[in-house]
């Protein structure tokens, strides 16, 4: 039975009266401009929601940038509907909408929901020059202790070690910074240190959870989950592409402070490595959850 594409042919028709003009490719995505900035959109599997994109090809230059990107984004998201992740080599905007003809003044709807992209852009950018100046005003204040110059690692794995927790020194190939490999309630941490900054990114050492970039639904319904994360949780919630599996996967992390003045540092650490968790097992279990949904409706399809 030939594939219906409602919400395709409808955008097609909503992006004419607006005179806007488009383009589409051989993978069915549509490409467009609107108020200077190119946007892509696709339509989902039942043919009832569009995945609005906007992506900011601006690349990183070391990880320290995305470490930065990461803040940023993180506290956006507490302000917008918008989806954001980040990347070496890009920044991604998305939105996933309903888009049926029953929606009055579908133009206008359209227009907002672009809008609400490109505010979500603004705020970041706005943040990042924030960001940039105030790193500027402080660079001559820093102080780097080149006497003990990995004292925010060695506090950290005394504060893990009385915490119980196992750890090995891991190598990225791509930086200089220290970093190491640890286990809590049986999931894999990575924590790398900062130590002019006197801060630590804590990750999952592995990705999360994939999903397979062909199957729209699925990639949307992560993308949700990842912007309710990041709303829900003080924590950084992004996705990554894999080209290579052809796949989309969830990682979330978090940068905190982490001195020895700071009042109960291990009853600190637990509370923050509890958030990654329980972020981590929202996803998961939610994800797993809409499987087992898709596989029993499946089967009730199938004829006996």
């Amino acid at each position: 039975m030939e594939r219906k594409h409602f919400a395709r042919d409808l955008f097609f028709t909503t992006l004419t009266n607006m005179g806007i003009k488009y383009e589409i490719d051989d993978g069915q995505i549509i490409w467009f401009d609107y108020q200077g900035m190119g946007f892509d959109a696709e339509e989902d599997k039942n043919g009832r929601y569009v995945t609005l994109e906007y992506i900011d090809l601006k690349s990183f230059g070391n990880i320290g940038e995305v470490i930065r990107m990461r803040r940023i984004i993180n506290k956006v998201s507490k302000k917008s509907n918008v989806v954001i992740t980040s990347s070496i080599k890009s920044t991604h905007y998305s939105r996933n909408i309903l888009f049926v003809k029953e929606i009055p003044d579908i133009e206008n709807y359209l227009r907002t929901e672009l809008q609400m992209l490109i505010c979500a852009y603004e705020m970041v950018n706005i943040e990042l020059q924030n960001e940039l100046g105030k790193e500027k005003m402080n660079t001559d204040k820093r102080v780097i202790n080149h006497d003990n110059p990995t004292q925010t690692k060695e506090l950290f794995i005394k504060n893990i070690t009385e915490m119980d927790c196992k750890y090995e020194v891991w190598k990225n190939k791509d930086s200089d910074l220290e970093s190491i490999v640890f286990e809590y309630h049986n999931e894999k941490y990575r924590a790398t240190f900062f130590d002019y900054k006197k801060e630590v990114l804590i990750e999952n050492h592995f990705n999360i959870y994939g999903v397979d970039l062909s199957d729209l639904s699925k990639v949307g319904h992560l993308r949700e989950l990842i912007n309710n994360i990041n709303q829900e949780y003080d924590v950084t919630a992004v996705y990554t592409i894999d080209n290579e599996s052809h796949k989309m996967y969830a990682n979330i992390s978090r940068t905190i402070p982490f001195i020895e003045e700071m009042p109960q540092l291990i009853s600190y650490l637990d509370s923050v490595l509890d958030q990654l968790s329980d972020a981590d097992f929202d996803i998961v279990s939610e994800m797993e959850e809409a499987e087992e949904i898709e596989k029993m409706e499946n089967l009730h399809q199938e004829p006996n």
